[in-house]
């Protein structure tokens, strides 16, 4: 199975502290880690390691980080053929990781936010070829509905993760099969509040709209409360959150994502796709920085076989 990424990349430093940082404060950190990342990337490579044939488009500067980031693509065993040069600087990132794992975090998405639609229809053969498109909210607007459009013309799956969260173009939300978001995301969007949407016997109003205007799923992840879809016609199906000792939670979101794809693709009962992206959320948490956390499907298969209590 194939899955075409429209992809953003970003140097991603994190620093581990005491505690998140107040307005004006200077903290200490105890390590430091740069390292290859980005919303779209870290999706692509989650899914690569999970098995699933991974094709894409980003848009990358023309500065000190471009050879940084092809060499990264070889690493991993990408096609630099997925990189589009654009002026100006690579995207970069900073993560504050606190001692639970959780973080705080600002990225200036530089050359991401060059990519065009007209980028994208140079690359409409290979994600025609595709079974799922997918994209975050890391890309502009005009690149994801062009994207987006090409592939439902063809009847291909579409999955919108919208975070950074912003307002929804409606041709996008049109032509998305599967929205993925977390509660922050979703109470932004006006979707519902967080403790409503996780003890939800039906879907909230705003969110049976989505489901009644064309979406066929969509799934909150909730943090340490797990996670709960929605699907048209049917209750909302609730995955618990595995217990993990969590270390670093970025990338953990696109863990789940990847994670829930492969297991779409593979054409399993949604309780099986949610405990496994929940699985691959979880693992995705337990080292410092994303990297090397995305698990492959063997260690996600022994994981699941020995859960934690």
């Amino acid at each position: 199975m194939r899955v075409f990424v429209i992809g953003s990349f970003v140097i991603a430093c994190s620093v581990k502290v005491a505690r998140l940082p107040q307005a004006g404060e200077s903290l200490g950190g105890s390590a430091f880690l740069a390292e290859p990342g980005g919303k779209g990337f870290n999706l692509a490579l989650a899914a690569h390691r999970l098995g699933l044939d991974v094709d894409g488009i980003f848009s990358v500067g023309e500065d000190v980080f471009s050879p940084v980031v092809r060499s990264t693509f070889a690493r991993v065993g990408f096609s630099t053929d997925m990189l589009v040069p654009h002026a100006g600087s690579t995207g970069a990132g900073v993560a504050f990781i606190d001692p639970t794992g959780e973080n705080c975090l600002a990225v200036c998405l530089g050359a991401n936010l060059a990519l065009t639609a007209e980028d994208v229809l140079d690359f409409a053969p290979r994600l025609q070829g595709s079974d799922l498109v997918a994209a975050t909210f890391e890309s502009p607007d005009a690149p994801i509905r062009e994207a987006f459009a090409l592939s439902r013309a063809r009847g291909i799956r579409t999955l919108l993760n919208p975070s950074p969260v912003r307002a929804l173009d409606p041709a996008i939300l049109a032509d998305t099969t599967i929205l993925v978001l977390n509660a922050v995301e979703a109470a932004e969007l006006g979707l519902g509040h967080p403790d409503r949407i996780a003890e939800a016997r039906s879907a909230t109003p705003a969110i049976a709209a989505l489901l009644d205007g064309g979406l066929e799923l969509l799934v909150v992840t909730l943090g340490v409360r797990g996670a709960v879809a929605f699907r048209p016609g049917s209750p909302p199906l609730r995955q618990p959150a595995f217990a993990v000792a969590a270390v670093d939670t970025v990338g953990a979101g696109d863990a789940f994502a990847a994670g829930l794809i492969a297991g779409l693709l593979d054409g399993r009962p949604l309780e099986s796709v949610l405990t496994q992206a929940a699985a691959c959320g979880a693992l995705a948490t337990c080292r410092f920085g994303a990297l090397d956390a995305f698990p492959s499907a063997r260690a996600l298969e022994a994981f699941l076989e020995e859960p934690p209590a």
